[in-house]
């Protein structure tokens, strides 16, 4: 089972924001990472069940730990999942076959 792993700040909670399910799904991903205050950043990570993992800081800032290798395709849906996530927008429940960890908060 693949899995993308979250882990929270200090208070465990995901910044607050007004991003529409739409804009997430639909922004270009430059804009939509400056919107959200994160940053894309590669890990050397090579199981193939790790997609991504969001480090989210106590002063607010967000890092989308991204594996090298993988299809734009799967990057592009693997970071809305993890922004979508970081804002708590108000999405359905992604696919069963994607295990969506949280480490250190309740979202």
């Amino acid at each position: 089972m693949a899995h993308l792993a979250m882990r929270n700040g200090a208070d465990g909670e995901a910044s607050a924001n007004t991003l529409t399910v739409d804009r997430l799904l639909s922004a270009p991903l430059a804009d939509l990472l400056a919107e959200v205050g994160a940053e894309i950043v590669d890990t050397s990570v090579t199981d193939e069940a790790f997609f991504g993992q969001l480090i989210q800081s106590r002063t607010g800032t967000a890092k989308l730990a991204m594996p090298t290798g993988r299809s734009a395709i799967e990057r592009d849906a693997v970071i809305r999942i993890l922004v979508g996530k970081l804002v708590g927008a108000p999405m359905r429940p992604v696919p069963p076959s994607l295990d969506v960890r949280t480490y250190g908060g309740t979202k």
